[in-house]
């Protein structure tokens, strides 16, 4: 009877393992399955802020640019402006100073264009 009873206890013992193992393998798969999903979420997430961030390095870079060339176009156009009328005050005070010549410049260079557009 003994013998009866030890061997009872141990397939009672083996059962109770081996459900133990059991529920400790279903608890170990739906932590498995909620990691993966909250990783899956995070990675998810971090996804969504890297695009928003390159969306707006992006758009800053854009906006320097057009600052940069905007810029540089008036700095340009000032210089333009200041050659142009440098220029002119040229023309004007040697046109004033001799006049003789700057009328025959003008008649030569109105003389050419003439040639050129109507021909031969």
């Amino acid at each position: 009877m003994d013998d009866n009873r030890i061997g009872d206890q141990v397939q009672r013992s083996v059962a109770s393992a081996t459900e133990t193992g059991s529920n400790l393998a279903g608890k170990a798969q739906a932590a498995a399955a909620q990691a993966g999903s909250t990783i899956q979420s995070a990675v998810t997430e971090t996804g969504k802020q890297v695009a928003d961030v390159a969306a707006k390095t992006y758009q800053q870079g854009a906006h320097a640019a057009a600052d940069y060339v905007s810029k540089q176009g008036a700095q340009a156009a000032e210089y333009v402006s200041k050659q142009g009328a440098q220029a002119a005050e040229y023309v004007k005070r040697n046109t004033a100073e001799q006049p003789w010549a700057a009328l025959l410049i003008a008649g030569a260079i109105g003389y050419m264009l003439a040639y050129l557009i109507h021909g031969d």
